[in-house]
């Protein structure tokens, strides 16, 4: 990946879960740094970056005119995904922001369940409420990686839809398809562990979610 990702775990991340050869809608794009280095590195032909402010819009075209790729990627002002066609991507990714505010850009935009769509999301927190609303919607968790960046936490997730609901308890939500062997992945799910068990002192109805994920963390060390 380009270098202008390296300072940045999590967008590398996603930059690698994205399709080689797709078109991009990279939501909520800040400085256009992701679709600028999948660009430079011929992952993908072309994106649109998109944002909900005008600023940050501004300072992805500086960008992207400094790299020479304006006739790559657009920019585009959209609040989600309200002015994305679905004829226009193949691959969506929403990062940096909370769980609850991608599920709603998801739920607003019902042309993300196509099969031959790909999203990639990285939650800043509330992950669990998009995993649940991902198995409920028809959606399938391709991979679920977490990552260690400016000493923090994240995860990072791909999906595709396939029409098949799933049942989600409170554990496959919080989870997802992360694994307990990996450090970065205890690592991520230990500060869940954390919130939750301060959660729990006022509501005790978290207390069993609590004892299980002790369990599984324990297990795995």
């Amino acid at each position: 990946m380009n270098r202008i990702l390296k300072p940045c775990g999590r967008l590398s991340l996603c930059a690698e879960m994205v399709r080689e050869g797709s078109r991009l809608a990279d939501i909520g794009t800040d400085h256009g740094y992701l679709p600028i280095a999948l660009c430079l590195s011929e992952k993908i032909p072309s994106a649109l970056a998109c944002d909900i402010n005008p600023l940050p819009l501004k300072s992805a075209e500086e960008n992207i005119a400094k790299y020479h790729l304006s006739d790559r990627i657009k920019t585009r002002l959209s609040d989600g995904l309200s002015e994305v066609r679905p004829d226009e991507v193949d691959d969506v990714v929403i990062a940096g922001m909370g769980g609850e505010l991608i599920r709603d850009i998801l739920t607003a935009a019902p042309w993300v369940k196509d099969e031959a769509k790909r999203l990639v999301l990285q939650p800043m927190t509330h992950h669990e409420d998009l995993v649940l609303w991902l198995y409920e919607n028809g959606f399938a968790i391709i991979d679920q990686i977490a990552v260690l960046d400016d000493g923090k936490y994240y995860t990072v997730l791909s999906a595709q839809y396939n029409g098949q609901s799933q049942p989600c308890d409170s554990y496959t939500a919080l989870v997802g398809k992360l694994g307990l062997d990996d450090e970065n992945s205890r690592g991520f799910l230990s500060r869940s562990l954390h919130n939750l068990r301060n959660k729990s002192k006022g509501d005790p109805a978290v207390l069993p979610l609590v004892r299980r994920l002790e369990e599984a963390i324990r297990e795995s060390e």
